[in-house]
């Protein structure tokens, strides 16, 4: 098997000697995972951070083996924020979302054009809004999302279980709603109230559909990059 494509490396390890384990969020092919030998040296390791893309080919003789990747830096995104630690962990966070919710061969390209568009907006001042935009967006490709043409500001709750919006709770019920960060969804205010809506409403149905029963947990790096937004706004 042969591939050639293009893609954002979401995941890294080093293995022995100076190889290194990746996984990428290609364009084309789903998620690939291949081992990069040297990638670890000196010279390369510069290039096959999570967060940059390549242009790359991957190769495997059958399908018992892993697969050896080749591959080119198409876009040094995540050394241009190495200083910038807010937009630094937005990065790796989409990286390690993306790594525990996608299996290897599963394809959605639109997961991967919808990355790249949040990535080009990061110079923007609005761009944790595109973040909030991006993290609604995955969940909606995996299957877990609502319908946009339904918001309604007067519909105050989102329905955990079918995801319907309503305006009231049912009492004996109540686990399985949560507040809609409306105000940041569709005006743009990033308030401290309506991040912290933003990430409850992520990990309420992460936790119930996406990881319950399973072995997956949300990464780490999400959780950093959630508290050093809410610790950074005023409440």
């Amino acid at each position: 098997m042969n591939i050639q494509d293009e893609g954002l490396i979401i995941y890294v390890k080093i293995i022995k000697e100076k190889n290194l384990l990746i996984k990428l969020l290609s364009k084309n092919n789903g998620l690939c995972t291949g081992i990069i030998y040297g990638g670890s040296s000196k010279k390369n390791k510069v290039y096959y951070q999570t967060g940059n893309f390549l242009d790359f080919n991957l190769s495997k003789k059958n399908e018992n083996m892993i697969a050896s990747i080749k591959g080119d830096i198409k876009s040094p995104l995540i050394s241009n924020y190495f200083n910038d630690k807010f937009k630094l962990l937005a990065i790796l966070s989409c990286c390690s979302l993306i790594d525990i919710n996608i299996s290897e061969n599963q394809r959605f390209k639109k997961i991967y054009e919808k990355t790249i568009l949040f990535f080009s907006y990061l110079e923007n001042k609005h761009w944790f809004y595109e973040y909030s935009v991006w993290i609604i967006y995955l969940l909606t490709e995996l299957g877990y999302g609502f319908d946009w043409k339904k918001l309604d500001i007067s519909k105050k709750y989102l329905n955990l279980i079918n995801f319907e919006f309503t305006d009231t709770i049912i009492n004996n019920l109540k686990n399985n709603y949560i507040e809609f960060p409306y105000d940041l969804i569709i005006n743009k205010s990033i308030s401290y109230k309506q991040c912290k809506l933003l990430f409850n409403l992520f990990e309420n149905i992460m936790k119930n559909h996406l990881i319950n029963n399973s072995s997956k947990k949300i990464p780490k790096v999400y959780y950093d990059f959630k508290q050093t937004i809410l610790l950074n706004i005023n409440k």
